[in-house]
This record gives C-alpha cells, structure tokens and sequence, in this order.
C-alpha cells in the first residue's frame, strides 16, 4: 500500500543510484545480491543486539532493493529471472531479520514463527496473482497490490526494534495484517478465476 506511494518520495534519490550504478557497470543482480548481503548484516547486527545498526543495514538494503529494479529499467534489462531472485532474496532478509530478532530475545519465537507462516500464506497468493493474471505495469510481472507490502513490513519491524517493550505486540500486529491481505488477495483470485471459468463454460456451452 506504502510501496507507490513512498517510491514517488525516493524517486530522485534512486535513480541517482541507479544511474551511478550503471556508470560503474553493475548489473541489477548484482544490486540484489548486495541488497541482499547488507540485510543479512542486518539480521547479525540484530542477534547482537546492535539494534541501530540493525535497522541502518535493514534501510540501506530495502534502498537498494529498489535501485536494483530502477537500474534494470534504465538499461532496458528487466527480467523475469532477475525479478525472481529479486523476489526470493527479499524474503531471506525479512526471514533472517527476524531470526536476529528471536537469537536476541528468545521469548518472541511464538510470534516470529507465525509471522514466517503467514508471509509464505501472503506470498503464495502473491505469486499465484503474477503468475494468473497479465501483467499491464512495470514490472517483470503482475503486481498485486495489497493492504500490507514490503514498506510496511519494515515499518513495523522497525518499531518493533525501536519499541522493545512492546516488540511481541507489534509483531502479533504485523502478523494479523500480513493474514488479512493475504485472504483478500485469496478471496479476490479465487472468485476471478469461478468466474473466468463459468464465463468459459457458458462460452464453449454456446
């Protein structure tokens, strides 16, 4: 929900990156991959309880997982394969992050693991609507909008490591949104696809 609108906030900023990055001649999946070295720093920073540092590495990496994207459009280089380790990677640092976060408090497990069960519920929805539906924006694939996305999932991880005494509440609550987009994501597709199919067995009826 944050993603479009915060991207317009960071327009200038990314495509400064982007453009430095092609001067340098680094590819888009060489961004990911550095975006995904500086997340997992994150995640150790955290276990350490070096939670300032943390939450620099978890920004710095999310920054550079959009210069990744924004360079592979200004080199007219997008792809599916890079859109798909873009993808997986982003979902090793929010995992790893967390992990960091139950080595440093052993008493949010509970919590952390129902937060991995729901982002593989919310991502497989998501993943399922790129791969359903035609994509018609800029990305590699359709892009499903939804009530929580990647902004907002640092958002409060990042409360959660600012406000320690609430970090297991923050959690909970991220979790529940995580749940619901993925069953409004879930309902939607479902009741696309009965009706693109009753459409057909009408059409093939006649």
């Amino acid at each position: 929900m944050l993603d479009t609108k915060a991207r317009v906030l960071i327009n200038k900023p990314v495509n400064v990156l982007a453009n430095l990055a092609k001067t340098l001649q680094l590819k888009p999946d060489q961004i990911s991959l550095l975006s995904f070295g500086v997340g997992i720093l994150a995640g150790i920073f955290l276990s350490f309880k070096y939670d300032k540092t943390a939450l620099i590495f978890l920004w710095a990496s999310g920054l550079l997982d959009v210069v990744d994207g924004q360079l592979a459009r200004n080199t007219n280089t997008s792809s599916k394969s890079g859109a798909f380790l873009d993808m997986i990677l982003d979902r090793m640092v929010e995992s790893m992050f967390v992990l960091g976060m139950v080595i440093a408090n052993q008493e949010l497990a509970i919590p952390v693991v129902v937060f991995l069960i729901s982002v593989i519920f919310n991502f497989s929805t998501f993943l399922s609507a790129g791969a359903l539906f035609a994509n018609t924006g800029i990305k590699s694939m359709h892009y499903d909008n939804g009530l929580i996305e990647r902004t907002e999932t640092f958002v409060f991880l990042s409360l959660s490591v600012v406000l320690v005494s609430f970090r297991g509440q923050i959690i909970w609550l991220l979790n529940s949104l995580i749940f619901i987009t993925g069953i409004i994501r879930f309902v939607k597709i479902y009741f696309l696809l009965k009706r693109s199919e009753n459409n057909n067995e009408y059409e093939v009826a006649n």
